[in-house]
């Protein structure tokens, strides 16, 4: 389970002598705020993945805790939420003492992962959308508003900037071009190479990227599949770029879900492994029909809470920080070009077809 909701409810059905030993409710980086500090706190954004926070309110749900135990009152051992902007607390002096600095230092609230990446990859402003091309894929979007979907595609959180990050993974981004790589014993380069001389579209070959199933869309039992093969386009190079493809599809699917709930993307931010490959990132600036940008720093989670931090200790504005700050790479930048766009089109309705013929057989065991 991915909600820390349900790890409580594990916790209290399978590991009862910890469960009755709960004291304190707290997310890992929020344990770590507590150990260099001695404060229970926490901002919205983190909040947001546990499934007892509201992101449309602000606010802790204590319902959602008294579902899981209406005696424990586990809604008093929840931490204080703060904005993202303040100061937390200070660095106390044991903490100071095993890491060797000076106590009384400010420590500001820190974030989750990918809202913490969202600030290091400049995504702070509306329009931005980031696509985390690692072993999984992640699509997510900054939104002055709340952006909800009621069908559960995708996840409404709450930004680490006092905003809104809707976001959505799947399981399988370049996991399934290591698939691909390993069934021909070929190495990253050689394999962008072979995907760089088979056409767009891969002459109709189709790859349907879920060897570890699926969660958006829903495929619990779904597989990976090589589809629309014929005697003349069964080549490694069209089945290496359908694998490329394949994976920029399983995420312009999330697009299309951010583009029904009113988020217009304006440009996509490419982070992850993916982002260092060339054909990979034209292949999804055309799919996206967006322009393609690619942070300088490849560790945009921690560059994100060194900015937050400053915003913490200077104040003014996160945006005007992230844009003086965050740099991208020139040689890593492409624009669509229209007839790729034209004919992704018509690559992407057949991928899409292909997965809705399957998902009958994907949602059960067979």
């Amino acid at each position: 389970p991915a909600y820390t909701l349900a790890k409580i409810l594990h916790l209290k059905n399978h590991r009862t002598e910890a469960y009755e030993q709960l004291a304190h409710l707290l997310l890992p980086h929020d344990w770590v705020n507590f150990y260099l500090t001695g404060e229970y706190f926490t901002e919205a954004g983190d909040a947001s993945g546990t499934a007892y926070y509201s992101p449309e309110k602000r606010a802790w749900e204590p319902r959602m805790l008294r579902a899981v135990d209406e005696k424990k009152h586990l809604e008093h051992m929840l931490p204080t939420l703060i904005e993202s902007h303040e100061i937390g607390g200070r660095l106390c002096k044991t903490a100071a003492e095993e890491l060797g600095l000076r106590p009384g230092i400010v420590v500001s609230t820190g974030a989750g992962d990918n809202m913490a990446s969202a600030i290091g990859t400049g995504c702070t402003s509306g329009g931005d959308l980031v696509m985390s091309m690692g072993t999984s894929g992640t699509l997510f979007g900054y939104s002055d508003t709340l952006v909800a979907d009621r069908q559960g595609r995708l996840s409404a959180f709450c930004s680490s900037t006092g905003g809104y990050l809707p976001l959505l993974c799947t399981n399988n981004c370049t996991l399934s071009t290591e698939v691909i790589r390993n069934l021909f014993s070929r190495d990253v380069k050689t394999l962008d190479m072979l995907a760089g001389k088979a056409p767009i579209g891969s002459q109709g070959v189709t790859v349907l990227p879920f060897f570890t199933g699926e969660r958006v869309p829903y495929l619990p039992y779904g597989k990976g599949v090589i589809a629309h093969l014929d005697s003349q386009n069964t080549t490694e190079e069209n089945i290496a770029r359908a694998a490329l493809e394949s994976a920029v599809f399983a995420l312009r699917g999330g697009m299309d879900t951010f583009s029904e709930l009113g988020f217009t993307p304006s440009r996509l931010i490419l982070t992850g492994g993916g982002a260092n490959s060339k054909i990979w990132r034209q292949i999804a600036s055309d799919v996206f029909n967006l322009e393609v940008i690619v942070p300088s720093s490849t560790e945009s989670a921690a560059l994100g809470v060194a900015l937050q931090a400053l915003w913490a200790l200077e104040g003014g504005s996160i945006t005007e920080i992230a844009n003086e700050h965050v740099l991208f790479d020139e040689d890593k930048m492409h624009q669509p070009d229209r007839m790729a766009v034209e004919q992704y089109a018509e690559a992407y309705k057949r991928y899409s077809t292909y997965v809705q013929a399957l998902t009958p057989i994907f949602t059960r065991r067979i």
